[in-house]
């Protein structure tokens, strides 16, 4: 889109991440399955898991929500789906790593006091994961920033379909991945301007620090609290 809106990072404006408080603001972490981040070339997947890990730690210490967002590994897509034949390799090929491969990496792994949310590999877009769109409405969300693998995948699917559900959603480039570095570049620069910010994690972060932006209530949620978790 060649006249898309520059990312907007003024609290004043109604469509800014910086225009709703802690306490309604989610961040999600997608798709940082063990064998996903090691199939990225180049060291690439370290750097975005390294950008990730910092923004949940600077993210839990204002109290906004931290989401995981992950494959349910249970489930098969139909063969009556143009994906299907991929999808369920991938899956095939994941049930059969060892059983630390399939679920996060321990940098951002969940903590006790965040949620898990799974969804069928027929869903790209993270926004078809088990209960998300009622937890998100439950808990007042209205802002999501996204980080995770992969850009031309999950990220952009489910940014898109966030956007088009009335959410302000922010995109963390250096905070997402994809195995193709151009096609991760023309989506950030290109494909994700016109209904999301897209930002450099540092840019978030200082521009939301210099605000002094008043710490939400959702920080500390009990582990009884989380929806629809499953264990793969």
């Amino acid at each position: 889109m060649n006249n898309a809106p520059p990312n907007i990072l003024d609290p004043k404006e109604p469509c800014s991440p910086l225009a709703f408080p802690a306490s309604q603001t989610a961040l999600l972490l997608l798709d940082f399955h063990a064998f996903i981040v090691k199939s990225q070339p180049e060291g690439r997947g370290a750097s975005v898991v390294s950008s990730a890990a910092a923004l949940r730690s600077w993210a839990r210490a204002r109290g906004i929500l931290v989401v995981h967002c992950m494959i349910d590994l249970r489930a098969t897509t139909l063969l009556d789906r143009k994906m299907a034949a991929r999808v369920n390799g991938v899956r095939e090929r994941m049930l059969n790593e060892a059983p630390a491969a399939k679920g996060e990496v321990a940098e951002v792994a969940a903590e006790a006091d965040e949620y898990l949310f799974y969804r069928p590999p027929s869903h790209v877009s993270a926004m078809g994961s088990y209960g998300l769109r009622s937890f998100l409405e439950q808990h007042g969300v209205r802002s999501l920033v996204l980080t995770g693998f992969s850009t031309s995948g999950c990220v952009i699917n489910t940014a898109k379909g966030a956007a088009d559900e009335g959410l302000v959603v922010t995109v963390v480039d250096d905070a997402c991945g994809d195995r193709d570095a151009a096609v991760h570049e023309m989506i950030m620069t290109k494909l994700l301007l016109g209904q999301t910010h897209v930002v450099k994690q540092e840019t978030f972060v200082n521009a939301w620090e210099k605000l002094d932006v008043v710490n939400g209530e959702y920080g500390t949620s009990e582990l009884s609290a989380r929806t629809d978790k499953l264990t793969v």
